[in-house]
This record gives C-alpha cells, sequence and structure tokens, in this order.
C-alpha cells in the first residue's frame, strides 16, 4: 500500500479532555484550529456545566464535541476519536492533551517530518515534538534526549499529546489499548507498533507546552512526576503489567524496576496526601498482579 501523501487540511485534531479549565482550553483550541482540517473533541468530563462548555466551545469553533459522560479513559476517548475522524476522511490524526498549546507550524513542522522520513523508505509509527513544561520553560523538556545536529530522531517511545499517525499506520497496528484506561497508553501503543516494523521519532526542532504532572522532583538524577493520588494507581497497576510483556523494551524495565521501588516510599513521604498515595500505590500493585483491567478503582 502506497502511503497518502496528506497535508494539514487531511489531519483530524483529537483533543481528549476531563475537566478542564475552559480558559485555558479555549487558547489551546485558538492554537491548532487553523493547522488542522478539522477539531475533534472527545469528553471524559463528569461536571455537566463543563460538558456544556465543551458543547458550546465546539460550536464556536464549528468543531465535532463526543460528550461522554462520564471518564472513559484516554484510550477509549482516543479510539472514538479515531473512529469519527476515519468516518469523515482524514488521512492523519493529531493527538493532543487538554492542556497543550501548539506554536504556529507546528503541524506543518510535524508533516514535513513524517513525509521525510517516508521519502527514506522507514515506516513510520508516529511523529512527535519534544514537549516541554509549560509552567517553566522550553528548556525544560521531557526526558526524551535530544540531539541538536539532527532534525529528527528515533525513540522507543513518546508522548500521545502532540503524536501524528497516519490512518494507513493505525490501520495496520492497532487502535490504543483501552484496557489500561489511562497511563502508559501512548507507549504500550509504540512498542507495539514497533513489532510490526513501525518505529517512533520526534522532531528535534518542534516543541509543544504541555503541562507535564502536577510537579517534578529529580532523585538520583531521575526527573520524576507529581500526579494527583489517583494518577498513582494506573501507574502502578499498568507498569507492572508492562513488566511481563515480551514486547516491551528492556530498558524499559530495567528502568522501572529501580524506579517503582523508590516512588513507593517517595510519593507518600514527600508528595502531601501519604496515606491516600500510599493507598492508591498498593491497590494499583494488587491488581497489576492480578491483571485488572479497566477503570479498576
Amino acid at each position: 500500500m502506497v502511503e497518502a501523501n496528506f497535508m494539514n487540511k487531511d489531519v483530524c485534531a483529537i483533543f481528549v479532555t476531563y475537566n478542564p479549565d475552559l480558559d485555558e482550553f479555549t487558547e489551546n483550541l485558538q492554537s491548532v484550529i487553523h493547522q488542522v482540517g478539522h477539531i475533534c473533541i472527545v469528553d471524559n468530563s463528569t461536571n455537566e456545566s463543563l460538558q456544556q462548555g465543551i458543547i458550546n466551545l465546539s460550536k464556536r469553533f464549528n468543531n465535532k464535541a463526543i460528550i461522554n459522560g462520564e471518564n472513559i479513559g484516554i484510550a477509549s476517548a482516543q479510539n472514538k476519536g479515531f473512529k469519527w475522524a476515519i468516518e469523515n476522511g482524514y488521512e492523519a490524526f493529531l493527538l493532543l492533551d487538554q492542556d497543550s498549546k501548539l506554536k504556529e507550524d507546528t503541524v506543518s513542522g510535524l508533516i514535513q517530518s513524517y513525509h521525510s522520513l517516508i521519502k527514506q523508505g522507514f515506516k513510520v509509527a508516529c511523529v512527535g515534538p519534544l514537549a516541554y513544561n509549560r509552567d517553566k520553560t522550553e528548556e525544560d523538556v521531557y526526558h526524551i534526549p535530544t540531539s541538536e545536529e539532527q532534525d529528527v530522531i528515533e525513540v522507543q517511545e513518546t508522548l500521545s499529546s502532540g503524536s501524528l499517525i497516519s490512518k494507513q499506520t493505525l490501520t495496520e497496528v492497532g487502535y490504543m489499548e483501552e484496557s489500561l484506561f489511562i497511563d502508559l497508553v501512548d507507549y504500550e501503543w509504540c512498542w507495539r507498533a514497533k513489532l510490526k516494523g513501525y518505529s517512533t521519532y520526534i522532531a528535534n526542532k518542534v516543541k509543544v507546552a504541555h503541562r507535564l504532572g502536577d510537579d517534578r522532583h529529580k532523585i538520583l538524577g531521575i526527573n520524576i512526576g507529581i500526579p494527583s493520588p489517583m494518577r498513582h494507581y494506573y501507574q502502578f497497576r499498568n507498569t507492572i503489567k508492562m513488566l511481563f510483556r515480551s514486547y516491551v523494551p528492556f530498558n524499559f524495565k530495567r528502568r522501572y524496576i529501580i524506579l517503582l521501588p523508590i516512588k513507593f516510599f517517595f510519593y507518600p513521604i514527600f508528595a502531601g496526601k501519604g496515606l491516600l498515595r500510599l493507598k492508591m500505590i498498593i491497590k494499583g500493585l494488587i491488581h497489576g498482579i492480578k491483571g485488572v483491567d479497566g477503570k479498576g478503582i
């Protein structure tokens, strides 16, 4: 099959929202609207007022809103967005979180990198940007290593937010794994794509503002994000699941065999709400071993 030579107008941006700050989200929508053919908002909000706010925004920007009425998880929400975009004739998808804001020509930069890789004969899973902390500076990027000499670098995995995926690739690799609900959904998809011969890339010169957790701390030279207590459940549960999968990279397993014990003690002691964090961590570990899927809590 020949890869489609898509342009900006052929890309559908898929935002997944969960009780967003509507003012900030409006700003983020404005940063994307002129860079793609359409925006599909898949809303997991549990607040009816915010659900209506999403509907009003979609009408204002003349875009599609899918209101789930409950939190069905990021994987299921992304899959709903994919299916809507495919049904409406889009050739590629740009995944975005509600707190991600694009610079001018971000999408064009990703598309250019994508087609450059295709012309060189590479099978591309997705091309993502360098995500940086929007609350700090552009130098505060996510942990992916960079190289000033390369416009595009190959990585084992990348964040879903800002990732550009073609319809052809999605068809061959498959949809996001809904049983994970949230956390490691993006990584698992990249690793699964690798099984089918696809590689994941970062457009080194394209940066996207993103909120990387509630806060970040450095321990033994390793950046550790501080999420909400409830996220610990999914992070620990899904990490345990990944440790038992043969296609998950050894480097990931080695890293998290070291990190999990550190996080187990660090979060309850130093991150506040210690008892709740400990409860969620223990429950996540138990459910990971038991193989519990979906929302879980």
